[in-house]
């Protein structure tokens, strides 16, 4: 980019530098008008050339869309994977020692019973992205079902505006 600038000024510089005799000779144009139209064309270059630079500096950064999808995949994978007990893989969905890393260990150190199953459904309400750092606003669903012989029961508890951050750590998203 710096290079562009300069180019750009180079450009600017010759252009206000050409020697306009040639045409004063044949246009008749008084003295004082090119020296008058060189310093105002240079002011107004300028002028133009600040705006445009300056104002390019600090530009706001706008989420890209795919980064959202992505976010919501990952949280979606995540509580797929608890579900279905792939507890390396849900790992894999989080920051190492984070806290959805510590609780994706604490239901694989759960005693495991064949008759208990756990499900984990997420709607994702809105997810809210600044710079490496986003928030996805969720309601989590629990479902807990227990079997025994041919009796089932289930039992289900929703949290609502359940909150999940998430940090991009080498390209990718991971739950905190």
């Amino acid at each position: 980019m710096p290079v562009l600038i300069m180019d750009f000024l180079h450009l600017v510089y010759w252009f206000v530098s050409i020697n306009f005799s040639s045409c004063e000779k044949r246009i008749l144009i008084k003295e004082g008008f090119i020296l008058k139209h060189k310093i105002v064309f240079s002011v107004l270059i300028l002028f133009l050339s600040c705006i445009l630079f300056g104002c390019s500096g600090n530009s706001p950064v706008i989420p890209d869309v795919n980064q959202k999808e992505e976010i919501k995949s990952v949280v979606n994978n995540y509580w797929a994977a608890l579900s279905d007990r792939q507890y390396a893989l849900a790992k894999s969905y989080c920051v190492i020692n984070g806290n959805f890393y510590a609780l994706a260990e604490e239901y694989q150190n759960m005693p495991y019973l064949d008759s208990t199953t756990t499900e984990f459904s997420v709607y994702i309400n809105w997810v809210d992205v600044t710079g490496n750092a986003a928030t996805a606003n969720t309601n989590l669903t629990i479902t807990a079902i227990v079997c025994f012989e041919d009796i089932c029961a289930d039992e289900s508890e929703t949290l609502n505006n359940f909150s999940i951050d998430l940090t991009k750590t080498s390209g990718e998203w991971k739950l905190n």
